[in-house]
């Protein structure tokens, strides 16, 4: 019974905290994570690849690894006013402590719509497949008896409160891009405004569920917007501020990104030659909670992308203190920008 208790307590918790999403600081890099309408804006294609690691004092507390690709199906023959774009993504959210562990994988269509003559609107939509567990899901009991005298201090392996559930649901989302100058076929320009908002969570169909009850994921709203100022200080040098805000539930989240940086968009790859480099550094603060700083480097088609926080502004003792740690990769196709 006093194992039971255990087991429920530990569901319960990990209830609470699986039903909100995890903040990914590189979203914008891979930014069909944060806003499905942003899918396969830029030329080209790129494949992303992010690992948080969210409780670096606790190892295995809650970790998750986002892989998405996305592709651009603009017609590069010829000026044109609109496109479509396709992306997929496949997430792992996970945590050892209580067994649970939420895996899904979405597939993400996307039309982007000329505005003005520097001006673009887009909409975006995911169609995601869920899958997630609470519990031990080893399913193995355990004897309470030793020698014949009963022993309750070992598990029982109370496997009921394993709860495993499968479903279907959506993401949407809006935005709006301005142009640093105005385009042509043969060129694309800075993004010098990127405004957007997107809705997670969209409905629930389920497709398969069993064992005990699981968390019920409310929907999360994020509102984002990102403004870069180029100058030449250095080449291609370039200012950002980003703000990201966040409503899920009870959860309530924002954070505002300051950034320095150097980009080689329309810059050609030589056939012999080093190839270019690009870099993004600056540094974060989570509202009420986190101080990140931040730096990802551009090398050719590849970028490597690193985040440390550091919980400074959390009133929560248990939580005050926490360190965490993001890594990303990423590979842009032919004709992609940095």
């Amino acid at each position: 019974m006093k194992r039971a208790v255990t087991f429920m307590m530990a569901a319960l918790l990990a209830a609470l905290v699986q039903a909100q999403d995890a903040d990914l600081f590189f979203a914008g890099r891979a930014p069909l994570l944060l806003d499905p309408s942003r899918t396969g804006f830029g030329p080209g294609g790129r494949i992303s690849f992010i690992h948080q690691d969210q409780w670096m004092q606790m190892p295995g507390a809650w970790r998750g690894e986002q892989v998405a690709a996305e592709w651009c199906l603009r017609n590069t023959r010829k000026q044109v006013d609109s496109w479509l774009a396709a992306g997929l993504v496949a997430m792992r959210d996970r945590q050892a402590e209580t067994g649970s562990n939420r895996s899904a994988i979405g597939f993400l269509p996307a039309i982007h719509l000329r505005a003005g003559e520097r001006s673009f609107l887009s909409a975006g939509l995911e169609l995601r497949w869920a899958n997630g567990t609470i519990g031990d899901a080893g399913g193995a009991w355990g004897s309470q008896y030793q020698d014949g005298a009963y022993r309750p201090e070992l598990p029982s392996g109370e496997s009921w409160a394993t709860g495993r559930r499968s479903w279907l649901e959506a993401r949407a989302g809006l935005s709006f891009t301005l142009k640093n100058e105005a385009e042509s076929r043969f060129r694309r320009e800075r993004n010098i405004l990127v405004a957007g908002i997107a809705a997670d969570h969209l409905g629930r169909l389920m497709t398969g569920e069993g064992g005990a009850p699981t968390e019920v994921i409310p929907m999360r709203l994020t509102a984002h917007a990102l403004a870069e100022l180029p100058h030449e200080i250095w080449a291609n040098g370039l200012f950002a501020v980003e703000l990201i805000g966040q409503l899920q539930g009870p959860f309530r989240t924002a954070r505002l990104n300051l950034y320095a940086g150097k980009h080689f968009s329309n810059s050609v790859l030589a056939d012999h030659g080093p190839a270019p480099l690009g870099f993004k550094a600056g540094i974060g603060y989570q509202l009420q909670n986190a101080l990140v700083v931040n730096a990802a480097l551009d090398w050719g088609r590849a970028t490597l992308g690193m985040a440390y926080g550091l919980s400074l502004f959390n009133t929560d003792r248990q939580t005050s203190g926490r360190r965490t740690f993001e890594l990303m990769l990423q590979v842009r196709l032919a004709g992609a920008e940095a």
